[in-house]
């Protein structure tokens, strides 16, 4: 490499991790400190495809860790989306040109997802350095087809998080990688957050596009019952106890406390006030 490439891995290989995780031929690159986003190097046969890319500027980190993986000069046959967000899409641009490969993410994600107040208008920056030419090199997943290189795993609509958020299933094991509609870190609790305590959660609602819609593809991953959960934030988990530990986290999501109850506090009133301001489902897209 040369050296401005070495300067870049360096600068983030500190604090990062790379691991099998408990299923098979799916390995887990965090790429950063304190459990940074996620990105998931997926072999199917002979091939593997890249899932999701990290922030900005971790480029070369991901191709020191596939050529660690399966060999020097080793490119995947593709990179999937499981958003649009800038810390899994970040470097999906760099890593398209370095590498010559397609880029792929469902219909709903290509209208980019709405500019709003805060997370919205950072987005948008960001947006603009991960894909300059707007959405030039993006290629609409076809469900009946799925992710090119991954014939055995099945493309799942995931929207809420962003309006085309998306999961990738594989029955053979009931491996479930949930981008970030499923966390193993629950990111709407500031205690838990700081102590990166080990849990099923949902998407973190402050970057949410539709909070409802996010909680009912929680239930519908629910029903799919994995075994193993790879997520885009926390470690992956895995065990019998998941699929149970699942629907209890859909339930309580779709099953919010009613008016008037115990659970229903002011402060809790106050925080559903305060997080509807982070809803862009009613913006324009």
């Amino acid at each position: 490499m040369e050296a401005s490439q070495n300067d870049s891995v360096d600068r983030y290989l500190h604090g990062a991790t790379l691991e099998e995780t408990a299923a098979a031929g799916v390995y887990c690159l965090v790429t950063g400190k304190r459990r940074d986003s996620n990105v998931y190097f997926v072999r199917s046969g002979e091939t593997w495809v890249l899932v999701d890319t990290g922030w900005r500027s971790r480029a070369q980190l991901i191709r020191s860790a596939a050529e660690t993986l399966f060999g020097v000069g080793a490119r995947p046959r593709a990179i999937a989306l499981t958003h649009m967000h800038p810390d899994h899409a970040g470097s999906a641009f760099e890593l398209t040109r370095m590498w010559d490969v397609a880029l792929y993410a469902l219909p709903d994600e290509l209208p980019l997802p709405p500019s709003g107040p805060i997370i919205g208008a950072l987005a948008g920056v960001e947006r603009r350095w991960m894909l300059p030419s707007g959405q030039d090199g993006l290629t609409p997943i076809d469900l009946s087809v799925g992710v090119p290189g991954l014939p055995d795993w099945q493309v799942i609509p995931t929207p809420g998080h962003t309006p085309g958020h998306l999961a990738l299933f594989r029955e053979g094991d009931r491996a479930l990688i949930t981008g970030d509609a499923v966390l193993t870190v629950n990111l709407n609790s500031l205690g838990d957050a700081l102590s990166q305590r080990h849990t099923i959660g949902g998407p973190p609602r402050f970057a949410t596009w539709n909070w409802r819609a996010a909680t009912e593809s929680v239930a519908e991953l629910a029903r799919l019952e994995p075994r193993v959960v790879a997520p885009g934030h926390g470690r992956p988990m895995a065990g019998p106890v998941l699929p149970s530990a699942l629907s209890a986290l859909a339930e309580r999501l779709n099953n919010p406390p009613a008016p008037g109850s115990a659970a229903s506090s002011a402060g809790h009133k106050l925080a559903e006030e305060f997080l509807k301001l982070f809803d862009y489902s009613r913006r324009a897209r």
